[in-house]
């Protein structure tokens, strides 16, 4: 499982390396298949947070990105962004879109 982190307000991540908004795709199935969520993200040294907005104080969700990696994942997407998709990877741990 993910380690228990304490959720923390955007502006006390301290050492942002990179924001802004990215869709991700929920881990729910609805009669439609995966949806597809617009999030605001911001990723730190050691840790990858996701908002609803750029304006939420409590992330939806955070998870250390020690171990992961990223990979390009064009079979995503069907539309004009499948150029654009790409997974965050970790053995044994959840995989996000």
């Amino acid at each position: 499982g993910l380690e228990e982190m304490m959720p923390k307000p955007v502006q006390d991540t301290g050492n942002i390396l990179k924001q802004g908004y990215l869709e991700k795709r929920s881990r729910e199935h609805s009669f439609f298949g995966s949806e597809w969520q617009k999030r605001w993200c911001v990723l730190n040294r050691s840790t990858f947070y996701y908002y609803a907005n750029e304006k939420s104080k409590q992330p939806k969700g955070t998870f250390s990105i020690e171990h992961y990696s990223a990979r390009l994942a064009f079979h995503l997407r069907k539309d004009s962004r499948k150029r654009c998709c790409f997974e965050l990877i970790c053995p044994g741990k959840r995989t996000y879109e």
